[in-house]
């Protein structure tokens, strides 16, 4: 999803860095705009960091697979409730589909993302992860 910051509202309306006939030349069908207030825009950075940067420069030191660092650092930073959801990935010859199910942890939620990405650079620290911290922008906004 692309994101495309707001310079300024005029007449109730926001202004973009880009035009709006480019905004929606990007989108494909079935896509939509949606406007995210700070918080949201907060915490969907923070979630690009992690799958992005944090997971995947983790699977890449040690070529674990995304996914086991994600059950690994829930279980050690901030998960909760270990869930076991069904996987999609393929079908048969017959046409029927092939499930595995892998186990996940949830529990982190909006309000948490900043403790958890604390507890993760803290775990970094204690396990000698190789982890580059997020923009402190990232975890300030937990005193407000």
């Amino acid at each position: 999803m692309t994101t495309y910051r707001v310079h300024h509202i005029q007449d109730g309306e926001p202004t973009f860095s880009v035009p709006m006939s480019e905004i929606f030349a990007d989108l494909e069908i079935g896509g939509a705009l949606k406007t995210l207030t700070a918080s949201e825009y907060h915490t969907d950075q923070q979630r690009k960091w992690y799958r992005g940067v944090c997971l995947k420069g983790l699977s890449d030191w040690n070529g674990e697979t995304v996914d086991e660092w994600d059950l690994r650092i829930k279980a050690l930073c901030g998960g909760n409730l270990l869930k076991t959801e069904p996987i999609m990935y393929g079908t048969t010859p017959t046409g029927d589909p092939l499930i595995c199910h892998r186990q996940t942890i949830v529990g982190v939620c909006k309000s948490k993302m900043t403790k958890f990405i604390e507890n993760i650079l803290s775990a970094a620290i204690t396990n000698e992860w190789m982890v580059t911290p997020p923009d402190d922008s990232l975890r300030k906004e937990m005193s407000k």
